[in-house]
């Protein structure tokens, strides 16, 4: 969790000398907001790796066969090497029809867009690497290691983002290549803790091993569903943020700086979720049922008590957080709307986060796979509706974006029930039918 509002606070100081570059001007902010898309799309291929060494290592650590989580730490490294490796080419070879999608109608905004989108996927092989490096020490149940390397690498990308846009007159693409060069860092120290640190998973540890055909298909049989559901929603993103371009590159800054904002709830659930999945597939593997109940309760308590407090945050201080970083009267207003609309549905969705990790933790992720790709794709639909059937212009999407979330939230939660009613049995004995 700690590590989620780290990467919070990087965010949102990026996104704070974004908004310096050019005056009172949103363009950075609106071009870091498109570029960013792409940047968050590729979580759908992060993931894969991610999960194989999550899964992988916390299911085979409760069974006691430290030697086969070893195995999938390193085959989940040579899948995250190798689709990092391809989505930073692709990203670099298809900049100008990948920025050109949103039609912006500012050609310095575009520009700063692509710029912006070529420096960071320079990084994108090491951003796969570190992330699979991290499921390993949270399959492991290992949580504080990586979050001191990615506490203190963020803060170092902090610090010298303002250097690399300002002092080395870098512009956008400073903001870019700072984040590469934490990112570097960030896998040099995760690649001696592995193999030198005391407190590494494995006692001898080589990040690429001999790689296992089933151990990959596996891993990709994990991810894949999961990859599909955060890439779906990403591309639904997409379209919606197009949806925004019409109003103009102020709707889209204001849409930047509001989902930022927002970050405030998903980066304490991202954490726990993580953290969570983590706790349920260890006790999975160990069949320790009971406990598995307890665990997920608990983490739903704790999780509803904090959507309510920072629901109440973000409507009552939606404009004073949007004025942070936007300057022009409208935007702030459009920015606002945007964050007391939200507000309304963050208690439920930092909820989400117990089902989502439930079904992960066991190793059935299509399930939340099938919700969030139905409920994501109905996000279009009515937002659609909304902006052609009625005058609410842009306030009328962030509605749809509100209504298609609360849709996905109640499904999970209610889905999670039904499943574990069905095939969790309530006594360590039993045996479990997870399918």
């Amino acid at each position: 969790m700690a590590t989620g509002f780290m990467q919070m606070a990087f965010n949102l100081a990026d996104m704070f000398w974004l908004s310096r570059i050019v005056g009172d001007d949103g363009g950075p902010v609106a071009a870091a907001g498109t570029a960013g898309m792409y940047i968050w799309l590729s979580m759908a291929f992060i993931v894969i790796g991610r999960l194989g060494a999550q899964i992988g290592v916390a299911q085979n650590i409760g069974k006691g066969d430290k030697k086969a989580a070893q195995k999938y730490a390193q085959n989940a490294f040579v899948v995250g090497i190798a689709l990092g490796a391809l989505y930073g080419a692709a990203m670099i070879i298809f900049q100008v029809p990948l920025i050109g999608f949103f039609n912006m109608d500012d050609p310095r905004v575009v520009t700063m867009a692509q710029q912006y989108l070529a420096a960071t996927a320079i990084g994108m092989p090491f951003i796969f690497a570190n992330h699979v490096i991290t499921g390993v020490f949270i399959g492991f149940g290992n949580t504080k290691v990586a979050f001191i390397i990615n506490s203190a690498t963020l803060g170092l990308n902090i610090a010298i983002t303002p250097i690399f846009i300002f002092v080395f007159n870098w512009g956008i693409a400073g903001a870019g290549f700072a984040t590469v060069a934490a990112g570097i860092i960030n896998f040099i120290i995760k690649l001696w803790v592995m193999s030198r640190h005391k407190n590494r998973p494995f006692e001898k540890y080589r990040p690429i091993g001999k790689l296992d055909r089933e151990i990959i298909k596996q891993t990709f049989k994990w991810g894949v569903p999961v990859g599909l559901e955060s890439g779906f929603f990403t591309v639904v993103f997409l379209i919606v943020t197009r949806f925004v371009a019409d109003f103009g590159t102020g709707a889209i800054a204001a849409q930047r700086v509001g989902h930022q904002v927002l970050s405030l709830a998903w980066a304490m659930s991202g954490g726990f979720g993580s953290a969570l999945t983590g706790f349920l597939g260890q006790n999975f593997g160990a069949k320790k049922f009971g406990r598995m109940r307890k665990i997920y309760n608990t983490s739903l308590g704790v999780m509803a008590v904090y959507g309510v407090f920072i629901s109440a945050v973000l409507f009552i201080f939606a404009a004073p957080l949007t004025g942070i970083f936007l300057s022009c009267p409208y935007e702030i207003q459009m920015g606002a709307d945007y964050l007391r609309v939200l507000a309304l549905t963050q208690t439920l969705y930092c909820m989400e986060e117990s089902p989502s990790a439930f079904f992960i933790g066991i190793g059935v992720t299509y399930k939340s796979t099938i919700a969030s790709t139905i409920a994501n794709a109905s996000r279009i639909l009515i937002v659609f509706l909304i902006i052609t059937f009625t005058d609410l212009g842009v306030f009328g999407i962030w509605i749809g974006i509100a209504i298609a979330l609360t849709f996905r939230n109640v499904w999970l939660l209610l889905w999670q029930k039904f499943h574990e009613r069905k095939h969790i049995p309530k006594y360590d004995a039993d045996v479990a039918d997870v399918v």
